[in-house]
Order: C-alpha cells, then structure tokens, then sequence
C-alpha cells in the first residue's frame, strides 16, 4: 500500500503541474511564480477504504516551463485537455493507470479534484483526490522552474536514492549473470562418462567376486589422491555459485569412487576396468555418476536431477578431478600396489599372504601399516 500511495503522490504532482501549465497558457486567471500544491488522496482497494493522506509540495511555475523536466513521466501522457472560463479539465492515460479532473482558479488560488483507477501489485485501485493550491511569491532569486524549498530536497535525495537503487540492481544483475555464466560452463563441463562395455552390473563401488573376474581390475593405482570438488546447480532459471574444493583423499580398489561423487552401495552400478558408472532414482530425484580411471588420474562426474513441477526442474552438478601423489598412509595392511585381493581378505578375518610377508620383511613398518599409524 505504501508503493501504491508514493506512486500516486508523484503522478499527481505531475498531473497538477500539466493542468497549471494548460491553465496560463490558455490566459487563465493564475499568477505566475512560487506555489504551494496540496491534496488529500483517499484511496479504495478491493472494498477496503483506506485513511485520507495529505500531501504538500511547492514548485516554481513559469510561462516558458511550467512542467518541471524532473517530473515529466514517459509512461504517462496527456490526451485530453479543455479549458472553459477558468475551469481546466484534462484526462491523462498511463501504462497501469488512468484518470481525469478538473481544477478551477481564482487569480492566487484553486481548487479541484482528481479520480483514477491504478494497478499495482496485481491490485485494481480507485484513487480520488482533492485538490488545492495558493500562490507563496516569486520564484527564489535565480529559479525560473522546478521544485523549490523542501520540495527540492526531498526530490533530490529521492532521485540520489533511485540512482544508487539502479546502480545496486544492476550489481545484482552482473553478478547473476556471473554466477549463471560460470555454474552453466561447469554443468556443461560436468558429463557422466558412458558406461563401459562388457561391464560387469553389482551392487556398491567396491570390488566383488562376481564381478572381479569379468572386468578385471580397475585400471587405478591405489594410493593417496589430491583431488578438486567443483558443485553447482540450476533451480528453474536460477543459479547457486560455483563451489570448489580441493582434499586429499585415500583411493584403492575397494574404495575407488571419492565420497564427493557417491556414498553407500548403489543398486545399479556397473564396474569396468576403465569406469565405474551408476544411476539410481528415488523420491523424483535422478542419479547418475560415473568416473574414469587412468592409472594414476582419475575424472568423474555425478548429476542430481528433480521435477519440481509447474514446468521446472532443479539439477545438480559435481565434478571430480584428481591425480594420485603417493603411497600416502592408505595401504591399511594390504599391499595395494600388488593389487591384493580385498574380498578375500575380509572373508579370512586377517591380512592377505602379502601383506604377512610384508610384516615378516619389516616388523616394525608392516605393524603400522597394518594399524594405519
């Protein structure tokens, strides 16, 4: 509502400047020089009447500019003006409004009135509104037109606040516009590798015996891997900033995908000796991942779509790059870099034969690998 009252003030400061410039130049009795404006605007919206507001402003009006340039409103013409005696009558059409009125003078004085019908917000609002005006003197030394007084302050800082409104809405812009342009060049970045063929279908990332003899094994160097998180998404046509990260992480052939993509066991996963890829789908939401292996690189992606309904939907991005750096402390007991068979040892409740030799070799060094310390 206080949108709709500011809105309306200024459209009739302007109003009343246009009928006191149609006024004089059609020799209406009405002096020219400093005036005080007045009005009370009552205002009704969908069958609620609101409290009467009285609003005062003071202009210079002169013969060669009785509108002032600063009040003039593109969206907002005159297109009908009629002066009888001295009664001035007009009708002024806008883009959300229209209405129309009639002041009558009295050589230092008037008094009018003024309806319109607006829409704000969605809102149908009847606007009507009584008119007044009385001559203060002349212009102040040097002005010929426009605001004067506290009129004039208010005005300037109204329009310093609208400058510095426009300047921060078009700095939010930018830096939407930033953020859309980066996180929609990582989702563009961020593609699911295909699924390998002849991979072998189980459930979770980790190496099994169904299918370790069917794809093999994975054509990654187990160790310690630095690697960068790059997230993002899109809700409908909106963007999150781009987040990255970079972590060490421990990588073996039991535990080959980075917690960044996938957690858990997956149902649909599928193990290759280059890829891992997987899909799952629950609750509207759609998974897919994937990385593939290069013996000591690694790169994958995983993406989260959702139908949020009334035509949008949200996607989710992370994308995963990272190089292996060492042996690190992931080796646990098992010797990795031969390759030991993970699943067996587990079923044995015990360290694999070469990680035993490993021990025997090095008592000291295979007892920490052992405990990972």
């Amino acid at each position: 509502m206080k949108n709709i009252a500011r809105h309306a003030v200024v459209l009739f400061a302007l109003i009343l400047l246009c009928a006191a410039g149609t006024a004089y130049s059609a020799g209406v009795d009405m002096k020219e020089g400093n005036w005080e404006i007045s009005f009370e605007t009552s205002m009704v919206m969908e069958g609620m009447s609101m409290p009467s507001q009285a609003n005062k402003s003071t202009y210079c009006l002169t013969r060669e500019d009785l509108v002032p340039k600063s009040e003039k409103d593109k969206d907002c013409k005159m297109v009908k003006k009629r002066v009888v005696g001295n009664t001035v009558s007009w009708r002024m059409e806008c883009k959300k409004s229209e209405g129309e009125g009639e002041i009558t003078y009295r050589g230092s004085t008037y008094k009018g009135n003024f309806r319109m019908k607006m829409v704000e917000d969605g809102q149908a609002v009847n606007i009507n509104m009584k008119l007044a005006g009385k001559y203060l003197g002349p212009c102040p030394k040097g002005q010929k037109s426009g605001a004067t007084g506290e009129t004039a302050k208010r005005m300037a800082a109204g329009q310093q606040a609208a400058a510095q409104a426009k300047r921060q809405q078009a700095e939010m812009q930018a830096s939407r516009a930033a953020i859309a342009k980066k996180t929609e060049a990582l989702i563009k970045r961020s593609v699911v590798p295909a699924e390998e063929p002849g991979a072998c279908g189980q459930e979770g990332f980790g190496r099994t015996p169904e299918c370790d003899g069917k794809a093999g094994d994975l054509n990654l160097k187990p160790g310690e891997y630095e690697i960068t998180v790059e997230k993002g998404s899109r809700v409908g046509a909106s963007y999150t900033p781009v987040e990255v990260e970079r972590k060490t992480v421990c990588l073996t052939e039991d535990d080959p995908v980075p917690g960044a993509l996938g957690a858990g066991r997956p149902a649909h996963v599928k193990r290759g000796k280059e890829k891992i890829t997987w899909t799952d789908a629950a609750g509207g939401r759609t998974t897919k991942g994937g990385i593939f292996y290069r013996g000591n690189y690694l790169e994958g992606a995983v993406t989260n779509t959702m139908d949020l309904g009334a035509g949008q939907k949200s996607l989710s991005v992370t994308k995963v790059t990272g190089r292996r750096i060492g042996d690190g402390n992931c080796a646990g007991g098992r010797d990795y870099s031969a390759k030991g068979r993970g699943y067996s040892a587990k079923k044995k409740g015990g360290a694999s034969a070469i990680g035993e030799n490993k021990i025997l070799k090095d008592p000291v060094k295979g007892i920490r690998n052992l405990f990972g310390f």
